[in-house]
């Protein structure tokens, strides 16, 4: 351990340390890009958008299209036409369900790595 005797041998051991504040986590670099990270991310944007495209296809084609009708009422309260749940829609809870399980999952594996 330098006494810092000078101030040139103070500055370089906290430029030393400063570069080095990584090394417990395994990284040495003070910066660099996670490309993993960056995959998992705009895979899963585009994933998403996929399937919400499909979606609304999917939703689109299955549902005629109908004019402008009055409400539901039943009791005097406004009740609306229950449907099918679309397979889309379980599809894409599905995605958002198994991307946030590997996220959590990988975290807690490995540690918050950002």
């Amino acid at each position: 351990m330098p006494k810092g005797d000078s101030l040139q041998q103070v500055k370089d051991y906290y430029l030393y340390l400063q570069g080095h504040q990584l090394a417990p986590h395994g990284r040495t670099e003070t910066w660099h890009v996670d490309w993993t990270w960056l995959r998992w991310m705009w895979g899963f944007v585009i994933v998403l958008c996929l399937l919400v495209a499909l979606w609304i296809r999917d939703y689109r084609s299955t549902h005629p299209q109908t004019g402008i009708s009055p409400l539901d009422r039943w009791g005097g309260y406004t009740t609306e036409a229950a449907g099918r749940v679309p397979v889309f829609f379980w599809i894409v809870t599905l995605a958002i369900v198994v991307f946030g399980a590997e996220f959590v999952i990988g975290h807690l594996i490995s540690g918050q790595r950002f």
